[in-house]
């Protein structure tokens, strides 16, 4: 098998179990960058008065939330 064949071969595997859908939402949600997460999530800390204590929770709805307009959902 030459280079070029193997790299091919590789390059088009997907892990075993996931459909081609996961596997686009998995590359998706891997584009969304910590940097507009954090943005988002220190929106939402702002506008809820600047109560701490949700922090993990504002940077997973903050996560979904831009996931969701990559998708257009």
């Amino acid at each position: 098998m030459s280079q070029h064949a193997f790299h091919e071969s590789v390059q088009h595997r997907r892990p075993i179990g996931l459909s081609s859908v996961a596997v686009s939402q998995r590359i998706y949600a891997d584009s969304v960058s910590d940097e507009a997460i954090a943005k988002r999530a220190y929106e939402k800390f702002m506008a809820r008065g600047h109560v701490h204590g949700c922090d993990r929770e504002d940077w997973a709805e903050a996560r979904e939330e831009l996931i969701a307009e990559v998708f257009g959902e």
